[in-house]
């Protein structure tokens, strides 16, 4: 059947009994490729409104009065104590499972009726829904508006990962002392719990450990695990790394230094001596200087509370200091490496990256009048500041390279801030320079012919069958073999976190 004809019409339905009706009325085996994303989509908005009308029910379900007639219309004014059992029953679900979807239909409805609107008319799914849930439920009511009226809008062009960290900085943003008491409480009933898997393999999880720690852990386990690999270890990096991590828990490694733990895990002896693993942490030199209680972020994690982003700084001296010096808008205008350090900072880790934030009205005020300890810092991000016209012009001065310069890929990774697949959340740092036009299909080592792409979004490109094309700096469109058309770009270095009480923002 030609291209449109099966689908014509069906994007401009509202979720609802006709949407629904023109849905089972589509024999999937006569839509074409062309068509197929649509018929995608419009059961992706059906199923958010059967969702949030699902959840109405339970809540429902959650608030009749279990001592009413039952030809009676017995509503309490909360839930009932044992509401969730009815929905226990009923569905033959376990108790937790139906605790659970009480709490959030009844967080949902009762707390967030702008968040269950937007999930009746598909405009968000249910992950995103569950997102505002557990990020906003215990805030007063006017931040939740605001958040909400700020986000909303945007939340269904995010995956459900770039609402969470969006949201979880909002939140730490909104009142800093109530996110450091919620902080500080998790971490004293923090745990580890071990079970069995299905197939009889057991998982090791913990909770409520503090994210700068539980990043620098695993930071630790992927350097021996890579170490490992590069000495000749036969076995796939996530089978290392699982055993590296069985290794450090149960003693077999105790008294053992970086190197030997590798030589055993060849099986094999040498010498060395281990130290602590460094993280990459970013965050704005304002909050390092104590100007305000902004979240830093360990990239891939989430955002990590200002009082723990200055922790995580003061002890990488011997960490690869980069900058990011941003426009009015917070979007990046240079970016580089310092090898200048404040005082006070330690070398208590190995590695990492520190990646200071500056908007440029700042760092020209700081220049004017250094903060104590800072002074050779600010001094070499003014100069640099100044001479990067010259220096970004240097960048592209060798297009024949197999390999880009440290200062293209530097600048690049800085740019791109993550994978820049569609959705991908792992740190530029973490990836690998790819040419959007392939080098050894003539494609130049430029700016413009770069960017930072995760293994399984290069081979979205080179094997999956995608294109992939950046028509200026940084901007990435993605065409897939079904015709979606997605663009990435990286988001700007210093994000507004909240919106102003009186900002002219639209209503729900």
């Amino acid at each position: 059947m030609a291209n449109g004809q099966v689908t014509t019409g069906l994007a401009e339905l509202a979720p609802g009994p006709e949407l629904a009706a023109a849905l089972d009325g589509i024999d999937l085996s006569t839509v074409s490729n062309g068509e197929i994303i649509a018929v995608l989509q419009a059961r992706s908005r059906q199923r958010a409104h059967d969702d949030a009308r699902f959840l109405a029910v339970v809540a429902e379900v959650g608030r009749r009065d279990p001592f009413a007639a039952l030809d009676e219309i017995g509503r309490l004014g909360g839930p009932a104590r044992y509401g969730a059992d009815e929905t226990r029953l009923a569905l033959a679900w376990t108790r937790r499972a139906a605790e659970a979807e009480h709490d959030f239909a009844e967080a949902l409805t009762s707390q967030l009726p702008a968040v269950w609107a937007a999930l009746d008319v598909g405009e968000i799914d249910r992950p995103k829904a569950r997102a505002f849930t557990d990020h906003l439920v215990g805030l007063p009511a006017a931040e939740i508006e605001r958040i909400c009226r700020a986000l909303l809008p945007k939340a269904g062009g995010l995956t459900s990962g770039q609402l969470r960290a969006r949201l979880a900085r909002m939140v730490i943003a909104a009142d800093p002392e109530r996110a450091r008491d919620q902080y500080e409480k998790a971490v004293t009933e923090r745990s580890v719990v071990g079970y069995l898997n299905p197939d009889g393999t057991a998982v090791i999880t913990a909770d409520g450990l503090p994210p700068d720690e539980a990043a620098a852990a695993c930071e630790r386990i992927d350097r021996l695990a890579r170490a490992a690999k590069r000495a000749g270890h036969p076995g796939r990096l996530d089978q290392i790394r699982a055993d590296v991590f069985l290794g450090l828990l149960n003693g077999r490694y105790d008294q053992m230094d970086r190197e030997q733990i590798i030589a055993h895990l060849l099986h094999t002896h040498s010498d060395g001596a281990a130290v602590p693993a460094g993280v990459e942490v970013r965050v704005e030199l304002a909050t390092l200087l104590g100007h305000n209680d902004h979240p830093g972020e360990i990239p891939g994690w989430g955002p990590l509370h200002a009082h723990l982003a200055r922790h995580v700084v003061a002890r990488q001296r011997r960490a690869e200091w980069r900058f990011a010096i941003t426009n009015h808008t917070g979007h990046l205008i240079c970016g580089g490496i310092t090898r200048h350090r404040p005082a006070g900072v330690q070398d208590g880790a190995d590695g990492g990256v520190v990646e200071l934030h500056i908007p440029a009205t700042l760092l020209a005020k700081l220049a004017a009048n250094p903060p104590p300890g800072w002074a050779s810092v600010i001094s070499d991000l003014a100069r640099q500041y100044a001479a990067w016209p010259a220096t970004k012009r240097g960048f592209d001065q060798k297009p024949g390279r197999r390999l880009p310069t440290t200062g293209l890929r530097r600048h690049t990774q800085i740019r791109d801030r993550t994978c820049r697949g569609p959705g991908c959340r792992l740190s530029a740092i973490k990836t690998e320079f790819d040419h959007t036009r392939d080098y050894r299909y003539g494609g130049p080592t430029i700016e413009i012919n770069g960017g930072h792409v995760c293994n399984h979004d290069h081979d979205l490109k080179t094997k999956g069958g995608w294109r992939l094309e950046q028509p200026e700096p940084g901007t990435f469109t993605w065409i897939s073999p079904l015709g979606q058309t997605h663009i990435t770009q990286g988001e700007s270095v210093i994000t507004p976190l909240l919106p102003e009480p009186d900002d002219d923002l639209p209503p729900f």
